[in-house]
C-alpha cells in the first residue's frame, strides 16, 4: 500500500495519505484499515493522526486525482467522519505527488474542484472552484442571510453559508469578545458554548446528529482593512483557519447581509483581495465573481488562497502487515 505522511502549514496534524485504488470499497472496510493504522501511528512519533487523505488517480475527463478526505474523531480511536472536507490535508495529499504542473482535483466529499499550483518557491496556491457558478445567494442553505439560533444561554444570531464545508459565522462581539487578543485568547468556556451552537445549527440545517458540520468560525472587525477570524475544527480551536473556512469566508464576505459582508464593511475590507487575521498570521484571500448583468445576482468563480508550505514527513511508509491484510 502505498502511504505517505505529510503536514501541511498551519494545519492541526498531520495527514495520512493512502492510495484509495488499495483500500476497500465501503466505508466500514475503509474505516477498519484506518483504525488499525491510527492505533499503530499512536505509539509511533508520528502521533496523533485524525486526517486522513484517500487520493486516486481520477477516471474523469478534466480531473488527475479524486480525493477524500476522513476525519478521525479525537474521543474515539475507532470512530471516523467522512462528510467534510479539509482543504490543509489535500494540499498534504497533492505535496506527495510528483507534478510539475497543476493539479486538478475532484473533491468526493462535496463535488466540488481544487486546482492546486506550486510556484518555483515551493508554496503553493489553491483555487476552489464550484461545481457550476451558482449565484451568491445560492451559497445560503436556508435562503437567509442570518438565521436565529437558539441554545440554552439564549438565542444568537449566525450566517450560514454553504461552500466547500457548510460554515455558520458570528460575530464575536455577540459571544462578549471584543478585539483579537480577547478572541485568540478565549477558552474552553466558549469553545463549549460554539458546540451548543453547532447542535443548535445542526438541527437547523437537517444535519446528521453527531455530525462535524457545520463548520463554526467567529469574527471581528479587525484592524482597518482586517477581517478577524478563529474557527473550530476536531478537536478543538484551530491553530490557524482551515483552508475551507476561507474560501466559505470569503464567498459569504461578498452576499449582502451576512455577518461576514456587515463585519468587513465595518473593518473597512474589500470583497478581494480579503485580509485575514487568523491566530497563526494575516492571510490574503482572493474572490472572483462574474460581473452582474440584467439584474441577476453575481455568481461565485473561483476562491483562492496562496503562499502555502507543505512538509512531506515520510515517503513510503511501513504500516502493520494486518492493515494491508485487512484492506
Amino acid at each position: 500500500m502505498s502511504v505517505h505522511l505529510a503536514m501541511a502549514e498551519g494545519a492541526p496534524g498531520p495527514t495520512l495519505v493512502l492510495d484509495a485504488e488499495e483500500l476497500p470499497g465501503t466505508d466500514a472496510g475503509i474505516a477498519a484499515v484506518l483504525r488499525e493504522a491510527r492505533l499503530f501511528l499512536g505509539h509511533a512519533e508520528y502521533g496523533p493522526v485524525l486526517k486522513f487523505a484517500l487520493v486516486r488517480s481520477s477516471p474523469w475527463p478534466g480531473y488527475d486525482l479524486d480525493y477524500r478526505f476522513v476525519q478521525g474523531l479525537a474521543r474515539d480511536p475507532g470512530e471516523f467522519s467522512f462528510d467534510s472536507s479539509c482543504g490543509h490535508s489535500l494540499l498534504a495529499a497533492v505535496a506527495t505527488r510528483a507534478a510539475g504542473r497543476p493539479l486538478r482535483v475532484r473533491v468526493l466529499n462535496t463535488g466540488d474542484s481544487v486546482v492546486c499550483e506550486r510556484a518555483r518557491d515551493g508554496t503553493y496556491t489553491l483555487h476552489f472552484l464550484p461545481d457550476t457558478a451558482p449565484p451568491l445567494p445560492w451559497l445560503l442553505p436556508t435562503g437567509r442571510a442570518t438565521d436565529a439560533l437558539v441554545t440554552d444561554e439564549g438565542v444568537l444570531t449566525g450566517s450560514a453559508v454553504r461552500f466547500g464545508n457548510p460554515y455558520v459565522f458570528v460575530a464575536a462581539a455577540d459571544l462578549g469578545l471584543r478585539g483579537a487578543r480577547t478572541l485568540f485568547g478565549a477558552g474552553p468556556d466558549v469553545l463549549a458554548r460554539l458546540e451548543r451552537l453547532r447542535t443548535a445549527a445542526r438541527a437547523m440545517l437537517r444535519l446528521p446528529e453527531g455530525s462535524l458540520l457545520p463548520k463554526i468560525a467567529v469574527l471581528a472587525a479587525g484592524r482597518p482593512g482586517l477581517l478577524t477570524a478563529r474557527s473550530l475544527t476536531e478537536p478543538g480551536w484551530h491553530p490557524a483557519f482551515a483552508l475551507t473556512g476561507l474560501a466559505c469566508l470569503a464567498a459569504a464576505v461578498a452576499i449582502d447581509g451576512t455577518i461576514p459582508h456587515r463585519l468587513a464593511r465595518s473593518a473597512g475590507c474589500g470583497p478581494s483581495p480579503l485580509a485575514v487575521e487568523t491566530p497563526s498570521g494575516t492571510v490574503s484571500v482572493t474572490l472572483e465573481t462574474s460581473a452582474p448583468s440584467g439584474g441577476d445576482p453575481r455568481r461565485l468563480r473561483r476562491v483562492s488562497v496562496g503562499g502555502k508550505r507543505v512538509r512531506v514527513l515520510e515517503t513510503g511508509l511501513r504500516l502493520p502487515w494486518r492493515i494491508h491484510a485487512t484492506a
